[in-house]
């Protein structure tokens, strides 16, 4: 059985691409908080597989898919492409908060690249992530899951202080890659 390992947590596009695959052949799907962690754990996951988006951009250095394809070309062997589309996802407001912070995965910001209002932006690992800390109050902006947006506002949390923006459904370009080690 493969074992694929991705970013978590289960409410990541990185999470139904994997399920996607295990529609089609059993595997074991491996959840972490970042891909940097991955990245940092090859050699203990030879053998194992490594599900990235091609978007990937990390919040915590500059590393992004394009350089670690390259980087890593002696760790790391494609073995299969695909597309997916991602869950759609939106641009949200606080409308009881003006510190103009936007909290969001490295991947989306090009989201912004028309967006009026100049931002502080503050990166995190996954959208889910995003979600987590904006609904905490502290940002006036996020681009968050939709369907995960809407899930928080049908569970408790008031819908009314927060304005949906824009809604994106972009298309991703998923790479497995086989762990292969040095």
């Amino acid at each position: 059985m493969k074992i694929i390992n991705t970013l978590g947590p289960k409410q990541t596009d990185s999470y139904q691409a994997a399920q996607y695959l295990a529609e089609r052949q059993e595997v074991d799907i491996r959840l972490h908080a970042s891909f940097d962690d991955i990245y940092s754990d090859l050699a203990k996951l030879k053998g194992q597989y490594m599900l990235v988006p091609v978007a990937f951009r990390s919040a915590q250095s500059n590393d992004n898919w394009v350089d670690n394809n390259y980087k890593y070309v002696d760790q790391l062997k494609i073995i299969d492409t695909f597309f997916l589309p991602t869950m759609p996802m939106i641009l949200v407001h606080n409308l009881h908060q003006d510190n103009q912070k936007v909290v969001l995965h490295p991947a989306t910001s090009a989201f912004l690249h028309d967006f009026d209002v100049d931002l502080i932006h503050d990166y995190v690992s996954s959208k889910p992530e995003a979600l987590k800390n904006f609904l905490r109050g502290d940002y006036a902006y996020a681009i968050v899951s939709e369907e995960w947006f809407e899930s928080s506002t049908n569970q408790g949390i008031d819908g009314s202080q927060f304005e949906v923006i824009k809604r994106f459904s972009p298309t991703m370009i998923w790479c497995l890659y086989k762990i292969i080690g040095k």
